[in-house]
């Protein structure tokens, strides 16, 4: 309770922020390129590591202090995890057969930044900027989506992962900063960037098996947002 206590003060105190002319509202979708650094005992035993490449999508919600300094914050949904393979090489008659496997983890996080935004050529066609700051996740469901090959690739059955168990940690505090471009369009503005989100805190550790893995990863977005009051972007 007192998680979703935290998420919900830091949206009142952006909401706040609204009533004033120089606060935009908009939404932001795109893609988020998850891994996650995996340290003990596992970064011995495990097998290769690949991204996992998901959707992300918000509301997102930016107030300007002055020309140069701004707030940014929102709530999205976020996607995180990332694929370990394993894959060997069966030869059957002078053939080398495929043989393998890899398993999923996806989490399913609501996050909501806190982002000191920092802006360039204000007022131009082209406004470049920068964002860094904090930002807060909660993790809503897992799954693990295991995956079979034998020459061709199946899917095996889904297994939930048990959020409550105390080895994971759903809440998660990471460090996020963003780049990219804003351009004015009629009354709103387009918005076009890349981020980088390194957690740290983990997002599971279980000491028995000496077991720590943390989520980073890279994303990209497009959005559009209009003014809540009568000042322009």
């Amino acid at each position: 309770m007192k998680r979703f206590k935290i998420l919900a003060l830091l949206l009142m105190v952006m909401g706040s922020l609204s009533i004033h002319a120089q606060t935009t509202l908009g939404g932001r979708i795109g893609a988020n390129f998850g891994l996650a650094s995996i340290d003990g005992l596992a970064s011995i035993l495990t097998p290769d590591i690949n991204p996992l490449n998901t959707f992300t999508g918000g509301i997102t919600i930016h107030h300007r202090l002055d020309d140069r300094l701004g707030v940014t914050s929102g709530v999205y949904y976020k996607r995180k995890g990332f694929i370990a393979e394993e894959m060997v090489g069966v030869s059957v008659f002078n053939v080398e057969i495929p043989v393998g496997g890899s398993l999923e983890t996806r989490l399913d996080y609501i996050e909501v930044p806190l982002l000191l935004n920092v802006a360039f050529n204000s007022g131009k066609s082209v406004q470049p900027y920068i964002e860094f700051g904090p930002a807060f996740s909660y993790a809503v469901q897992g799954e693990l989506q295991p995956r079979g090959q034998v020459i061709i690739e199946f899917n095996l059955r889904e297994i939930p992962l048990d959020l409550t168990n105390d080895i994971y940690n759903r809440v998660e505090v990471a460090g996020q900063a963003v780049g990219g471009i804003k351009i004015p369009y009629g009354a709103g503005v387009f918005d076009i960037g890349v981020s980088y989100t390194h957690a740290f805190t983990d997002m599971l550790r279980d000491p028995l098996l000496n077991v720590e893995i943390r989520n980073f990863g890279i994303g990209v977005h497009a959005g559009f947002a209009m003014p809540l009051g009568s000042a322009e972007e």
